[in-house]
């Protein structure tokens, strides 16, 4: 029959395959919901690793799969610079050195990003006078993690459009 051991890992598994049921998820995500988990109920780290051993093996964690799938759903849902990207994937727990490898082999055009978002928004600021616009594009476009320079291009490029 089973020990408390593989019931232990059975249980285990199950939660890292509830988590992973909504999106994928780097593997440092996994490891702290399930060691969260093993605090309510006494279980073993090494479950976890186990546990996580497991799931690489089946490639259901694979963080440089991870940083693909995370990248093209924030630049296709809620584009940001990709200083704000390498900053998101980083809380995420992904290892900074396949945050740089991954953005040295696939290059984001943040100047073609910056417009293609501030040209949704245009319109919500035609009413304001040129100072006021440019305060508020600006903004939202540096909280998105654009810089100044790529910012100023990209409100220039929409104005004089305007003309």
């Amino acid at each position: 029959m089973f020990t408390d051991k593989d019931e232990d890992f059975g249980k285990l598994l199950n939660y890292a395959y509830f988590f992973l049921k909504f999106r994928p998820r780097s593997k440092k995500e996994i490891e702290n919901y399930l060691y969260k988990k093993i605090q309510k109920r006494h279980w073993s780290r090494d479950d976890v690793k186990k546990v996580i051993k497991h799931l690489e093996s089946l490639d259901l964690i694979n963080d440089k799969k991870f940083v693909k799938w995370f990248v093209g759903e924030r630049i296709l849902l809620k584009p940001k610079s990709t200083f704000a990207l390498k900053q998101e994937l980083l809380k995420h727990g992904v290892e900074k050195e396949l945050i740089d490898e991954y953005f040295f082999s696939n290059s984001v055009n943040e100047e073609e990003l910056a417009e293609k978002i501030l040209r949704n928004r245009w319109n919500r600021y035609k009413n304001l006078n040129r100072q006021k616009r440019f305060e508020k594009t600006a903004s939202f476009l540096m909280r998105r993690g654009f810089n100044f320079d790529i910012v100023r291009k990209t409100i220039n490029k929409l104005l004089d459009e305007e003309r």
